[in-house]
């Protein structure tokens, strides 16, 4: 195809009308179109005005060597090029060009390789779209779909019954485990084998009431909003209201009457 300036034209129309309809990827290709056709236009009146210069050098130049003594014929040379004097040409050595530098060329088996990875890659994405439960946990939260097959939950008001006597309501009604933070549950878990560590593995369990949790996240809380960061206060925080929720479930002797702690009563009316 010839590259007239009417299709060079039109072409440009074309660019900037994608340009602002299409977003993203096509938008940016649009643009990029658009810039290149205005460089070439400019690349092109460039060459024709260096032809056009030497084509009145080449002129000059054949003027030149042809005077044998009489007065040199006047060259229509442009106007730019008015307040230049010729002088006779230097010989000038033939140039000599070596080999170019041999191309790296990647072999066809690596190619094919490197083909078979990306199709893999694609496969794998397209399967995890179709099916999120497919892909681990960090990486269904990239593709943002929800699971495809639907949860079916207990019935409220069963029980669990384990070989040491415990009993748990199954109800699930309501609870989605599945939007649970992995990165809040680490910080959460980090927490607690940094207690396990200083104390014993299950010493919460133990018994710890709801008014000393409940104070030691809130004495977290401001200690990282004072911008001390020398220890995960957040995760530590996480912890104690988890372990409140539990202690106010489940050992209702420890929390009995006001949740405030020995010597913090509300006032008296």
């Amino acid at each position: 195809m010839t590259l007239t300036d009417e299709y060079i034209a039109e072409a440009r129309q074309r660019a900037y009308r994608f340009q602002g309809a299409w977003t993203g990827t096509s938008g940016a290709l649009a643009a990029d179109t658009a810039r290149l056709i205005t460089e070439r236009t400019k690349l092109m009146d460039t060459i024709t005005e260096l032809e056009r210069a030497n084509a009145a050098l080449r002129d000059a130049i054949a003027a030149r060597n042809s005077d044998q003594g009489e007065a040199p014929p006047t060259l229509n040379l442009p106007a730019e090029y008015a307040e230049y004097t010729l002088t006779p040409a230097e010989p000038v050595p033939e140039a000599v060009f070596e080999d170019p530098v041999p191309v790296s060329v990647t072999p066809p088996e690596q190619l094919e390789a490197m083909w078979a990875a990306i199709k893999e890659r694609q496969q794998k994405l397209q399967e995890r779209i179709r099916d999120p439960y497919a892909a681990d946990p960090l990486e269904r939260r990239v593709i943002g779909e929800p699971a495809a097959t639907p949860v079916v939950l207990p019935q409220p008001g069963t029980t669990s019954k384990f070989g040491t006597g415990a009993v748990r309501s199954d109800t699930f009604e309501g609870v989605r485990y599945d939007l649970v933070s992995p990165i809040g549950l680490r910080e959460v878990a980090r927490a607690c084998a940094e207690g396990a560590e200083k104390y014993a593995d299950f010493n919460w369990e133990r018994g710890m009431p709801v008014h000393d949790l409940l104070n030691h996240a809130i004495a977290h809380v401001y200690q990282f909003l004072a911008g001390d960061r020398s220890e995960p206060h957040l995760g530590h925080a996480a912890w104690n209201l988890l372990a409140a929720i539990h202690s106010h479930e489940l050992w209702p002797d420890l929390n009995e009457g006001t949740l405030r702690g020995p010597g913090c009563r509300p006032p008296k009316t």
